[in-house]
């Protein structure tokens, strides 16, 4: 059997740089492809974001009146901040006490049933006091901008 020896036409330092640059060039293909794939999963806005707005309807809502208008639902908005804050704390306090109930050694079922009766309470409060702002807000719409209100609201959110 003879030998017989394979010759290149490219040297060996040639070839190395050859194939740093094709995994080099592979690397940037596989990457583009897996960021347009999580761009594509998780570029997109929640369903439930309307037109990409996020915040209180109200507000969303405001930036369709004139500016005289807006600004009177705007106003009414930043006065129920406080409450509406308040509201929000009670509701993280009443699910602290849930977790170190439910923690707690030795465990006391009353105490965490009561601590499951708060969380219903604050959520109560907290569903009232939006309700409460929404109504008061409404309140001073006029019978024109309840319309729209409402066709906007439906626009968004469809009732099923």
């Amino acid at each position: 059997m003879s030998e017989t020896t394979w010759f290149s036409r490219f040297s060996p330092r040639t070839l190395r740089w050859v194939l740093i640059g094709s995994l080099a060039l592979n690397v940037l293909v596989i990457a583009a492809v897996i960021s347009t794939l999580c761009m594509a999963h998780f570029g997109k806005p929640p369903r439930h974001a309307g037109a990409g707005f996020k915040g209180p309807p109200l507000l969303g809502f405001a930036r369709t009146l004139p500016r005289e208008r807006s600004d009177v639902v705007k106003q009414a908005i930043a006065d129920a901040q406080p409450q509406l804050e308040a509201q929000r704390r009670g509701m993280r306090d009443a699910r602290a006490a849930v977790r170190a109930a439910l923690s707690a050694e030795p465990f006391d079922q009353a105490k965490f049933d009561q601590a499951l009766e708060s969380i219903v309470q604050a959520e109560t409060e907290q569903a009232r006091g939006r309700t409460t702002l929404f109504g008061n807000t409404v309140r001073q719409l006029t019978p024109e901008e309840r319309i729209e209100l409402h066709k906007w609201l439906d626009s968004r959110r469809p009732i099923r």
